[in-house]
């Protein structure tokens, strides 16, 4: 049997660490949510609570102006096993258009999406912006830390856009990553084989690593999800009176009055500023006697 020593470096490009900083993978996500576990034990002792050691995600609320509250809260994920949403390490696309349908059957009268999220999956996102973009009430996306990626898409189709002076947002297009562990492989006796049926030229993408056709195939899916992103966006801030710079299209992120001058927000203010403006619509909209 032959003994495996991997270097530094190769242990450091085999444990994604990249993966892990925006918590969109799900083996990434079952790391933190794994380490719940000893909570229960640990806590009894120091009366210590599971909300000591992660941030969740507040379920939607409708105030007493009948403005309803949802948060786009940490990874954006199609599915994930439940715990990881109860622990508050991702939001399921599901979730958001649940609390949507339950917010307009409840009567709301507006929806403030407060927004504190990296990004996501592409898988449930389509879905859930249109939803968004699609609502009959007004509509706010509130960004308070992170309005990035998947995220963004979600509040791009608001009717504004108000983010803290610190808040980043934008990060516009779609990524595909993978860690290429030929070389390593190779250097310790190891080479990956697999046989596909004739003509299924791309059924081994990822199961070895991939050719240029299959790279191909891989960046006209990368560019056809980027373009719809791209057309969502301009779609959103186009209605919501925003002259957007062609500069966001390089998926940079960006704070304040930056923000602002390339039309990715309307505003720069707090959750307490995002409501009252959307008061302020709510009073232009309805009908006087």
């Amino acid at each position: 049997m032959k003994t495996i020593t991997p270097t530094i470096s190769q242990l450091r490009m085999l444990s994604s660490i990249r993966g892990q900083q925006w918590l969109m993978r799900p083996d990434s996500i079952q790391t933190f949510a794994l380490a719940a576990l000893d909570v229960p034990e640990k806590s009894n002792a120091i009366n210590i609570s599971i909300e000591d050691f992660f941030e969740l995600r507040e379920p939607m609320s409708i105030d007493a102006d009948g403005i309803a509250h949802i948060h786009i809260h940490a990874a954006l994920v199609d599915s994930c096993p439940p715990i990881y949403e109860k622990l508050g390490l991702c939001t399921r696309y599901a979730t958001i258009e649940a609390e949507i349908a339950a917010s307009l059957q409840a009567g709301a009268k507006a929806i403030i999406f407060h927004t504190n999220s990296p990004g996501g999956t592409v898988s449930g996102n389509v879905e859930c912006a249109g939803i968004i973009a699609d609502l009959p009430i007004p509509t706010i996306g509130y960004a308070s830390g992170l309005a990035c990626s998947a995220a963004y898409k979600l509040i791009a189709g608001c009717d504004a856009i108000v983010a803290t002076e610190s808040a980043q947002v934008g990060n516009i297009g779609t990524i595909l990553s993978w860690a290429d562990c030929t070389e390593f492989w190779r250097e310790n006796g190891i080479e990956f084989k697999a046989l596909t049926s004739e003509g299924a030229d791309y059924k081994s993408t990822f199961h070895l690593e991939p050719n240029e056709e299959q790279l191909a195939f891989l960046q006209e899916s990368i560019n056809e999800a980027g373009c719809q992103f791209r057309e969502h966006v301009t779609a959103g801030r186009t209605a919501a009176g925003a002259t957007l710079d062609p500069e966001i299209w390089k998926a940079g992120w960006y704070s304040g009055q930056r923000a602002g001058e390339l039309g990715l927000i309307d505003a720069i203010g707090t959750a307490a500023d995002a409501r009252s403006l959307i008061l302020q619509n709510l009073q232009v909209e309805t009908p006087t006697q």
